[in-house]
Parts: structure tokens; sequence; C-alpha cells
């Protein structure tokens, strides 16, 4: 499960309150270093790729480089980090009543084809999909995220059992994985047709009553 690209072109989630002209600014520089560095990471190769290099082509110093990100490991790492408050919110947005099945279909529906419609989305998959030192990048963080929509499920359903929360946050985010994997082998598939095709599979996995329910 490491295949996610970031939920955005630059990889950074902009704060709900209304920016300061610092923190625009600091956006702005982040932002150029993560769209130099996954162009180049997919035109050259994610070892291939130099710190010199990223820097040169975000027109920045290699000093500003590392105000942002400590290498390029870490650079790879925050773009996952990137779909916790993406998928917090996602969760928190379900009504209370929903199962959780259908909480962890609304919350994937609604990440995934936000993803999907940055430009940038696809190669971002096929780089982790192609590059082994790419996805330990980005497993470097994965705990963390995991902890995240853990702790949002588990706010749903204080009286659900210990282990709910962390199975729930495990489909979420294989579902997510197995989305991305499909749809970016796929050009001309819809990222909802695929969610809700994998989805189906998943159910049938985990629910074949319920499949069989649906068919009818």
């Amino acid at each position: 499960m490491s295949y996610l690209p970031a939920i955005c072109d630059h990889g950074i989630m902009m704060p709900k309150s209304s920016p300061t002209m610092q923190v625009r600014k600091q956006d702005f520089v982040r932002g150029a270093i993560w769209d130099a560095a996954m162009d180049l990471f997919t035109e050259k190769g994610f070892e291939q790729t130099t710190i010199d290099e990223i820097a040169l082509a975000a027109g920045v110093s290699r000093r500003s480089f590392f105000r942002y990100f400590s290498s390029k490991n870490d650079l790879m790492g925050q773009g996952i980090l990137t779909y916790s408050t993406a998928l917090q919110d996602a969760i928190r947005a379900c009504p209370r009543a929903l199962p959780p099945l259908e909480v962890i279909r609304r919350t994937v529906l609604s990440v995934a084809t936000a993803a999907a419609r940055f430009p940038r989305t696809r190669k971002i998959v096929r780089l982790a999909l192609e590059s082994p030192a790419a996805r330990e990048a980005q497993l470097s963080r994965w705990a963390e995220l995991e902890n995240a929509v853990a702790s949002a499920f588990a706010l749903r359903r204080k009286s659900a059992p210990a282990e709910t929360p962390r199975l729930c946050a495990g489909l979420t985010l294989s579902l997510l994985d197995a989305c991305f994997r499909s749809w970016s082998g796929q050009d001309g598939e819809d990222m909802s047709a695929t969610v809700e095709r994998l989805f189906m599979q998943l159910t049938r996995l985990v629910c074949p009553e319920a499949a069989t329910a649906d068919r009818a």
C-alpha cells in the first residue's frame, strides 16, 4: 500500500483559514519545489534525480530546498501526508447513521476523485509503482497516515470494539491504493467508475450476501 499520489499537484493541503502573505509565499515555493521534483522524477527517475536539479528546475537555491524538505525521501513522504486531512474530513462528513462500509466507499470516492483531477496524479502513481526507492520513501510516513484515519473512525463510534477503527482505516487505505493502481493503468476509465467497481469487489469479499442482494 504505497502508491498514493499527492492530493494536489504540489502535494500540500492549503489551510482552511485565509493565509497570510508569508504563508502564501511559503506555499508557493513549496509547491514549485514539489512540481519540479515530480516532473523530474517521472522524466529521469527518482533515484537519478538530484536535489540540485530539483532546486534549479524550481528556481530556488539548494538552501531553500532544505528549508522545506530534508531530502528527496522526505519530499516524497510528505506527499502521502496530504491525504491525512482529506481523509479525515471525508470521514467526518459522512452521516453518523451510515454503516462503516458505506463510510469507506464515500471516503475513498471523495478523496480519489479529487486527486484524479490533477494532471500529475497518474504520473506520480506510475512513478511509485516503478520505483522501489520512491515506494520506500512513501512508506516512511504510512503509519502516520493510518493512525490519523483510524482516529477519525474512532471518533465516529466510540462504543465500537477497539480494533474496529484500525480495521476500517486499513480497508480504506487498501481500497484507495487499489483504485489508484487500477486507474493509473487504464487511461480511459473515470476514477469514480474505478472506485465503484473495486468497492463492489471488496463487498463481495467481506459481505457476499450483500453483493448477492444488490445483483438481485
